[in-house]
């Protein structure tokens, strides 16, 4: 142990009085390799696999799905971004992708992979929900209500979306297209849910509390008369 200790010692004496002409003493540390676990063989073999046949989509699903349960959110940003700069996007590895850094709060990372799903399937309300929220934890909140409401277009029945909509909009004081939300939802939902107690009262109370521009109906032609209208 004591001989240990005085080598590195004598090392770093090296490394401060020759820095300039050693190169490695100047080399910054590489970053500690990720602890797998008991997972760490089947790791290092997809790995191997990959570095073979890189666009073996099985096998970087079956490894990106690894480092998710390892927590090694990283590796699992690492081997979505090399699949896709050799293969072309998979969609398995930017949910994956997605997931790992939204739980991780990498934010912009959440972004980049949503981004990613959203460009292989923009009529995908789910990956428009993904960005959406993605950009509203970045403090995007117009680009994230413009997903929402894509979203919201694409499936205007369903309560999770309004809510995130709503919500986005509430954030922009935007109340005429949260009450709009609102009420396209209850003639768009299934009645179980346009009726229930919590959306009925959310419609009247932002209804009363929101003054917004009606709709302009079709004015009648003045020239008819009320008893010319009524004639077959």
């Amino acid at each position: 142990m004591a001989a240990s200790f005085h080598s590195a010692f004598r090392f770093a004496v090296l490394c401060l009085s020759s820095g300039a002409v050693l190169g490695a003493c100047s080399k910054a540390p590489e970053e500690p390799e990720f602890d797998h676990g008991l997972k760490k063989p089947l790791v290092r073999k997809l790995r191997e696999d990959l570095a073979e046949t890189p666009c073996d989509k099985a096998k970087a699903q079956q490894l990106a799905q690894l480092l998710l349960d390892t927590g090694d959110m990283k590796g699992l940003t690492r081997v979505t971004d090399t699949f896709g700069e050799k293969c072309g996007p998979n969609l398995v590895l930017l949910q994956l992708a997605y997931t790992a850094n939204a739980r991780a709060g990498e934010k912009e990372l959440a972004l980049k992979a949503a981004t990613g799903l959203v460009t292989a399937q923009p009529d995908n309300a789910s990956y428009r929900v993904w960005r959406g929220l993605a950009l509203e934890s970045l403090g995007r909140t117009e680009e994230s209500a413009a997903d929402l409401q894509k979203a919201f277009d694409l499936q205007p029945g369903q309560r999770p979306i309004l809510n995130a909509l709503v919500k986005a909009y509430d954030a922009q004081g935007k109340a005429c297209e949260a009450l709009a939300a609102y009420q396209r939802f209850v003639e768009k939902a299934k009645p179980s849910e346009a009726k229930s107690a919590e959306v009925q009262e959310q419609l009247q109370e932002r209804a009363a509390k929101t003054s917004c521009p009606a709709q302009e109906a079709a004015a009648p032609d003045a020239s008819v008369t009320p008893e010319a209208a009524q004639k077959p």
